[in-house]
């Protein structure tokens, strides 16, 4: 286990490097310094730099290309999930709630422009997901028509940070909800009712199908027990 002190430093160079990467307005594939470059410019050893760079590369901000060196990565949505993760890892049932509450927020709150720009395909891929969700018995693949639902209604509405949210939101839903089906008739008829709404282009229904979608609360994975 780290020290204090010697966490405390390779936080600050850890901010250090983010704020280099804004500043020089650094594009994805853009190489930053080397690792000895670094370490002078800022007074500090190899190894805390190293901390630092390893942090930056589990959230997806730099990545290592052999024969280039260190180089900043374009945004995924992977790297917001991994953020999520490792600020609420050790509370798996708070951040599973924390993640739906704000992916409600948000998903209401797109609404009326999901519903104002939404296609003929969206809906109909949408409704697809709906007949395929009926079939499967297995968590797996229930789960990967549910997302994908969800995914159709707001794909179109050129907002990057919205997909990249309910994507991660949608990994938090994997890892931590209960691997089973619940209520399977209801979760059903509850994306039937908004694919419905959508349809027939009513915005009332549409509204209160998306808020009832919300109101049940979903059963997490049981805490791991140590033998």
């Amino acid at each position: 286990m780290k020290n204090l002190k010697s966490k405390k430093l390779y936080l600050q160079v850890y901010d250090e490097l983010r704020h280099y990467i804004l500043k020089n307005n650094l594009k994805p594939g853009d190489k930053i310094p080397t690792e000895m470059e670094l370490s002078q410019a800022l007074g500090v050893s190899r190894n805390v730099l190293r901390e630092a760079v390893k942090t930056l590369e589990i959230l997806g901000v730099v990545s290592s290309k052999p024969g280039v060196g260190m180089v900043v990565n374009a945004f995924s949505p992977s790297s917001l999930s991994t953020c999520m993760f490792l600020n609420l890892i050790d509370d798996k049932g708070d951040l599973f709630r924390q993640s739906q509450e704000v992916r409600k927020v948000l998903e209401i709150g797109f609404a009326q422009q999901c519903f104002d720009s939404i296609t003929e395909d969206q809906i109909t891929r949408m409704e697809d997901c709906v007949t395929a969700m009926e079939s499967f018995e297995e968590y797996e693949d229930f789960y990967d028509s549910d997302a994908y639902f969800h995914r159709c209604m707001y794909e179109n509405l050129d907002n990057k940070m919205l997909i990249a949210y309910l994507d991660s939101a949608w990994e938090c839903d994997r890892s931590f909800r209960a691997k089973v089906i619940e209520d399977k008739a209801l979760r059903i008829k509850k994306h039937r009712d908004i694919s419905i709404a959508l349809r027939e282009k009513d915005y009332e229904a549409f509204m209160a199908s998306l808020i009832f979608h919300f109101s049940y609360k979903y059963k997490i994975n049981p805490p791991e027990t140590k033998e």
